[in-house]
């Protein structure tokens, strides 16, 4: 039988834990002691999922990845059913919903690393320029004279 690649279930929910405790691991604070603390926290937290009986071990630097990964894979959902909702009607409704730890994934890397900040200003484009949205994508366009 071939060993288990895919972290277990109680292995993902320790994860989102220690980052709810902890924040996201992934944007250490600035400066060496941020870095620092970030890789002490790695390493501890690699212990603790390593630990967790009936799951699989894996390398800090796997660890990490695995991390990346969800949180990729949850953002690119919260974004299809934010698009999807945000749609004009028409069709059917999106069945899809973000489960339980997805949601706390989205708690913890905050909603604007999803969807992004609406209140910036875009800089370095002509103030001749007219930001036009649809459907959640978003466009500049020059205004005519």
């Amino acid at each position: 039988m071939e060993p288990r690649l895919r972290a277990s279930p109680e292995q993902f929910s320790a994860l989102i834990e220690f980052m709810e405790r902890h924040g996201d691991l992934s944007r250490p604070q600035a400066g060496v002691q941020g870095r620092l603390r970030a890789d002490r926290l790695w390493q501890e937290l690699t212990s603790l999922l390593n630990s967790i009986g009936g799951g699989v071990e894996k390398t800090q630097d796997k660890w990490k990845k695995v991390w990346a990964d969800w949180k990729t894979k949850t953002k690119k959902k919260f974004s299809l059913i934010r698009r999807h909702a945000s749609g004009t009607g028409g069709g059917p409704s999106s069945r899809q919903t973000l489960t339980a730890l997805e949601e706390r994934v989205v708690a913890v890397i905050g909603v604007s690393a999803v969807v992004g900040q609406t209140s910036i200003q875009e800089q370095g484009l002509s103030r001749r320029l007219r930001r036009r949205c649809v459907k959640g994508i978003c466009m500049s366009a020059k205004v005519s004279d």
